[in-house]
């Protein structure tokens, strides 16, 4: 399981708890013992941390793969540089500008 489900899952859960709680209210199975009272608060407490868990992780994931991007970007540009001092040298050489020894 993906640590992103988590937060889905808590998500749902703390939605059903809530929804589950209000049916259960208008159809007068619920008498209002404190305990139950609190369901609502429960529910929309874990809802919370679901979606904030989800967001975070998947705001993570998303910055992972930007530092990766960058990393190869990086690499082609330094291969780029290279590419580019080894041409410049070449024309130089080529205009007799610049001596190389063969071995």
């Amino acid at each position: 399981m993906d640590k992103g489900d988590f937060g889905t899952i808590l998500m749902w859960v703390g939605a059903l708890l809530i929804l589950g709680w209000a049916f259960l209210k208008i159809i007068g199975v619920i008498h209002s013992p404190i305990w139950v009272e609190m369901v609502p608060y429960i529910g929309g407490g874990a809802g919370i941390l679901g979606v904030s868990y989800a967001v975070t992780y998947r705001f993570g994931k998303i910055m992972r793969g930007i530092e990766e991007t960058e990393k190869k970007v990086n690499e082609v540009l330094e291969i780029k540089e290279k590419f580019t001092q080894l041409e410049h040298e070449h024309k130089l050489a080529l205009d007799g500008k610049l001596k190389i020894k063969h071995k």
